[in-house]
């Protein structure tokens, strides 16, 4: 059994260094980071890593690709929904006869227990070494964190980290979390402790591990109870938030909207936009202009 680890992001790595130039793009969230890289045929030993592994097919070109681990031969194909899992640990060797894009992510078993809240073991969660794993819905989840890292992680680790909680409450199938999500969270007091803990900090950066660690809670039942209470997801009302508070700047004519995008807490221009647009219905510059043209008109 693997010694359950601490979740520290920036050393998931696994690329070997004489293929780094394959990386595509590097992205790290809380409790987890991926590796999107794109490598020709190849075959190599990989030694077992201190953390699990998903990975997520991008391209859908006709490849052969294989895993042997303790002595155990599996091989698969490219095909839609599948991912490979190698768990914690488990090495071999590992080999794919085409050009193979993909983009992978590494956690720990401590990254479980950190999103969920409680003591997970290595018995209690789905990682388990697969060449070919049919999961739709992981595969929906991992897709998620990708594009969040391709859009350049906009709203910083919110987004990521709710996916990851939800990919962590799929893992984990059977845990104390469930008996949690069961019970009524309409009036409960960590979402107005958490509502006063990012109200307070609207416009600086935040992240769900940081809110719920101020509340007290874990990251699974502070999203669950956001959503039984609001009917959103934290970093939805995060955004939503955001965006009405840089609409409320738009009358101070001594900034411009790219400044107010910043006082705002948004770490783009680009996300400020589309958070605007979301709320309102139409991009900043244009709300700004039809207000100017209303207050003229009065």
């Amino acid at each position: 059994m693997m010694k359950q680890s601490h979740p520290y992001p920036a050393q998931f790595r696994k690329v070997p260094p004489e293929l780094a130039s394959a990386v595509v793009r590097r992205a790290e969230w809380s409790l987890c980071a991926m590796e999107h890289s794109r490598i020709g045929a190849i075959e190599f030993e990989a030694p077992g890593a201190p953390f699990h592994h998903l990975a997520l097919p991008l391209e859908s070109v006709p490849l052969r690709f294989g895993l042997t681990v303790d002595g155990r031969h599996q091989f698969g194909r490219n095909a839609p929904d599948m991912m490979t899992t190698i768990e914690a640990g488990a090495g071999g060797a590992t080999m794919w006869d085409e050009t193979y894009e993909s983009a992978c992510f590494y956690f720990t078993t401590g990254s479980l227990s950190a999103a969920l809240g409680e003591a997970v073991e290595d018995t209690a969660h789905n990682v388990r070494t697969r060449v070919e794993q049919h999961a739709p819905l992981l595969v929906r989840l991992l897709r998620a964190l990708h594009a969040d890292a391709a859009a350049g992680q906009p709203h910083g680790t919110l987004v990521g980290d709710s996916v990851f909680v939800a990919l962590a409450a799929q893992l984990v199938p059977r845990g104390e979390h469930r008996r949690w999500a069961a019970r009524s969270v309409h009036e409960d007091w960590r979402v107005r402790r958490a509502l006063e803990y990012i109200h307070a900090r609207l416009t600086e950066p935040l992240s769900i591990a940081a809110i719920s660690t101020a509340i007290a809670t874990s990251p699974f039942y502070l999203n669950h109870a956001f959503r039984a209470s609001l009917g959103l997801s934290i970093w939805q009302y995060v955004l939503r938030e955001r965006a009405r508070f840089g609409v409320s700047l738009m009358g101070n004519d001594r900034l411009n909207l790219t400044e107010i995008a910043m006082l705002s807490g948004f770490e783009t221009y680009a996300s400020f936009i589309a958070a605007v647009r979301r709320e309102f219905g139409e991009a900043p510059a244009r709300l700004r202009q039809s207000a100017r043209g209303s207050g003229s008109r009065q």
